[in-house]
């Protein structure tokens, strides 16, 4: 006898872990780009750690992804993490 409930299962699949990795992965490579070819210093430096920040992103997606579904991390809250920054994007 099957038996029906009222929760939702919400997650994060794997496509769409690997479809954000390869968004924040390009972001890192975009912004080393971006360090390497700035004259100023001060730039070099904010390009840097939003570098930085993108590649913790990319460790904090792996580890949410990594563990099993009752995990302290809520895949959700990750992924709307990603992307939140607390400086303006320099242009």
């Amino acid at each position: 006898m099957k038996i029906e409930t009222d929760s939702i299962d919400e997650g994060l699949t794997d496509g769409m872990a690997k479809a954000t990795a390869l968004v924040v992965k390009r972001k890192v490579i975009q912004k080393g780009k971006q360090v390497r070819s700035a004259n100023d210093i001060g730039r070099k430096l904010d390009y840097l750690s939003i570098q930085l920040s993108s590649v913790a992103a990319l460790t904090l997606l792996a580890v949410a992804v990594s563990g099993d579904e009752k995990s302290i991390l809520s895949k959700a809250a990750v992924v709307s993490g990603l992307f939140t920054e607390d400086f303006p994007d320099v242009k």
